[in-house]
């Protein structure tokens, strides 16, 4: 947070968009979508917007086990449409898997980029003109995460805070790293890649609540670069109550330890032995406690200390920066949304988030997991 308050000015410019250029690289818009009639076509939309030749992209949209109109509204809209139909319950990770085997993407493959977006989102109208800005420079990485907002921020006290907490990851960690020239971890929604990178990935035998963790740790693996684009920027929209905010969490939270249980230990020590810093920073972002289970320890920590020295091997004073520090990093992430005075009392609310995001990691540790995937509404 420090480096972004130093450097805000040059971080800020870096997600501008830049002039047009000649378009130099094929997309395929590929949208996993299950139940999804009422977001979809703002998404697609969107995509008609695109300042982008419609000859150099295609939109696939996939209605995995849909019982609504979300093929019909595909179709009518003039995108591709695949059907899949399962007699068991199914995930964004095997509608993209059953993607890759329809369209051919396995092999052979060609040099367009897969862009992965879920049905909730929207795009900017400079959304690829931005990807290929990047991707058509020489030595460009051949994945590049692109940045994200929420398009519905001032719903509910859930969707500011949420909203807030998304700007702190794009602005500043992201936008920061991208300054620093330091590789970007991927978000699923607008991760964008070579399509033979999208084919290997399609052919490991990997079905998961966390494909992008699954994907960073198949790239970090194998010295794959993964970089932040953000001028190519889209919205998505949040979950606005408490009580789908944690449910929605605690099918993250399942994805997430999974993925830190398969591959944290193992990239730590391979990062260790390579002296790969790309793993390395992998590792630790995998094996790190969520947030919210840091910010209620600080406050247990601190309440413990204050009550009584014998508690803490650090004094009350210290508890009461981190609390301060901790306040200030949510009023930074509320500035940067432009979230208005009244707004600020959303973070009084955020204690019951904190304490329900903790009660799913516990229950996601016992054994209660979210597996099935839901429509956004």
């Amino acid at each position: 947070m420090l480096l972004y308050l130093l450097f805000s000015r040059r971080i800020n410019q870096l997600f501008r968009n830049q002039p047009p250029a000649a378009a130099q690289t094929d997309f395929i818009l590929l949208i996993p979508a299950h139940n999804e009639e009422v977001l979809l076509p703002a998404l697609l939309s969107s995509i008609h917007r695109l300042s982008y030749p419609a000859d150099r992209f295609r939109t696939v949209v996939v209605a995995d086990n849909c019982t609504d109109r979300t093929a019909q509204l595909a179709r009518q809209a003039g995108a591709e449409c695949l059907e899949r139909h399962t007699a068991y319950p199914s995930d964004k990770s095997q509608a993209l898997h059953y993607a890759a085997e329809q369209l051919g993407l396995v092999a052979p493959f060609s040099a367009a980029v897969v862009c992965v977006l879920d049905a909730d989102c929207q795009l900017d109208p400079h959304f690829l003109t931005e990807l290929d800005r990047q991707f058509a420079q020489p030595g460009a990485a051949p994945v590049l995460q692109a940045s994200r907002r929420v398009g519905n921020a001032f719903e509910s006290d859930v969707t500011v805070l949420d909203a807030a907490a998304e700007a702190m990851r794009q602005q500043v960690m992201s936008g920061t790293r991208r300054l620093l020239n330091l590789e970007a971890f991927i978000c699923g929604l607008g991760c964008c890649m070579r399509e033979e990178l999208f084919a290997q990935l399609m052919a490991l035998p990997v079905s998961s609540l966390a494909e992008d963790k699954e994907w960073k740790a198949y790239f970090a693996k194998h010295q794959v670069p993964v970089m932040y684009c953000p001028a190519a920027s889209l919205s998505y929209q949040t979950v606005g109550d408490g009580a789908a905010f944690r449910k929605q969490r605690r099918r993250w939270i399942s994805g997430h330890l999974a993925s830190a249980r398969a591959h944290g230990l193992p990239t730590l020590w391979q990062a260790l032995r390579r002296g790969n810093l790309s793993q390395l920073d992998f590792a630790f972002d995998l094996l790190q406690p969520p947030r919210s289970v840091l910010l209620l320890a600080t406050v247990l920590f601190g309440v413990m200390a204050w009550a009584s020295d014998a508690w803490s091997l650090v004094g009350a004073w210290l508890w009461a920066a981190l609390a301060v520090a901790l306040l200030s990093y949510g009023a930074l992430g509320l500035r940067l949304i432009g979230a208005a005075p009244r707004h600020f009392w959303a973070m009084l609310s955020g204690a019951r988030l904190v304490v329900g995001v903790a009660k799913s990691v516990a229950l996601v540790l016992t054994g209660h997991k979210e597996k099935e995937w839901k429509a956004t509404r």
